[in-house]
């Protein structure tokens, strides 16, 4: 079988671009710093907002199914109060301590790609509530609220170095997503009454509930500067500011210890599906699990009457807790330079003759 001129050149170019290629392959991966690993710690507080962040549930009777979203704030508007007042509290579920772990590789010397890890470990925020219920709780009831966020987060970036090769001061820049993967929000309510049910007699309840989330995308970003105590190891430290609304899904309720009378009852078995849990959606209709329009209770309603699934979810209209939040870390990286490896590799030993 013989080639022509122009079929020999053509598999000549291949194997130029093939020896190119491999040079710049081998270029890549021995000319650059390599795998690095970061761990760090540090505290957030929640971003500046325009409205309050932090939510808590008022009860409206004694199913927790009538109970109202509504912002966590300070009051005291009960007629028994010598100054009758309503003060805002600017918290944020973000505000709290966060470990965090990061596994990278430096494309170049100066551009990386990166996956962290991070932990929040919320802040306890509360508020407390005195009001005259004409119903249930009666007057100067009291409600103390105290709710936190604990979760974990991937964070897929990159990063940036702003300085020569085998510097000591490293100067940097990360930009990354926020993926929340687990997590949830718990609310704790101390309610007390001094006239329960209208029986001139006193009660109280606590309450436990816990919030998960689904679904939800954020950014984040920070600058730098580390310092390369050796070759192996940099101490950093880096202020961060973290975009987020975390979409809500579920709310059940994990306690509602109700004492009257001098004995305390565990309520959470007497409640149905509907009473202790509610679904979040982003869509309400008269086909939905909600008597918004117009379903009844099923001991409320009357023949021919459209009814809840008592055994499902009670469900209402989805909304977003904000975690944005800034904050600083001071941490750790251990870097695992190629350049170095390939050096041990191919060292040679050398034998000592005597």
């Amino acid at each position: 079988m013989f080639l022509s001129p122009s079929g020999i050149n053509e598999i000549f170019m291949k194997k130029e671009l093939l020896s190119i290629a491999a040079i710049f392959s081998v270029a890549f991966l021995f000319a650059q710093p390599g795998l690095y690993f970061n761990i760090s710690g540090g505290y957030g507080w929640s971003a500046p907002q325009q409205n309050l962040q932090v939510l808590t549930f008022q009860p409206s009777g004694t199913d927790p199914a009538n109970s109202v979203i509504v912002p966590l704030i300070n009051q005291n508007i009960s007629d028994s109060a010598s100054l009758k007042f309503q003060a805002n509290k600017y918290q944020g579920y973000a505000t709290g301590g966060n470990i965090n772990a990061v596994v990278g590789y430096m494309i170049t010397n100066y551009i990386g790609v990166e996956m962290g890890f991070g932990g929040l470990i919320g802040k306890k925020l509360n508020g407390k509530s005195v009001y005259d219920d004409p119903t249930v709780l009666g007057n100067n009831a009291s409600i103390v609220t105290n709710t936190w966020s604990y979760g974990v987060t991937l964070s897929p970036g990159i990063r940036i170095h702003a300085c020569k090769p085998g510097a000591k001061v490293v100067p940097f820049g990360r930009f990354a997503l926020t993926l929340p993967v687990w997590g949830k929000t718990i609310h704790e309510l101390d309610i007390t009454s001094s006239n329960f049910l209208l029986t001139k007699m006193p009660a109280s309840a606590k309450i436990r509930t816990e919030t998960e989330s689904v679904a939800s995308i954020g950014f984040n970003g920070s600058i730098g500067v580390g310092y390369n105590i050796t070759k192996w190891l940099r101490v950093y430290g880096e202020v961060l500011g973290n975009y987020l609304f975390v979409r809500i899904g579920e709310n059940s309720l994990k306690r509602y210890d109700l004492t009257f009378n001098g004995e305390t009852s565990d309520m959470l078995p007497t409640f149905s599906k509907y009473s202790s849990t509610t679904e979040f959606v982003d869509k309400l209709d008269e086909n939905s699990n909600t008597t918004i329009y117009g379903k009844k209770r099923k001991l409320m309603a009357q023949p021919g009457d459209k009814v809840v699934d008592e055994d499902k979810p009670r469900q209402v209209l989805r909304s977003a807790a904000n975690f944005s939040a800034f904050g600083f870390n001071v941490g750790l990286t251990f870097t695992i330079n190629n350049t170095a490896w390939k050096k041990k590799k191919n060292k040679q030993f050398v034998p000592v003759h005597q």
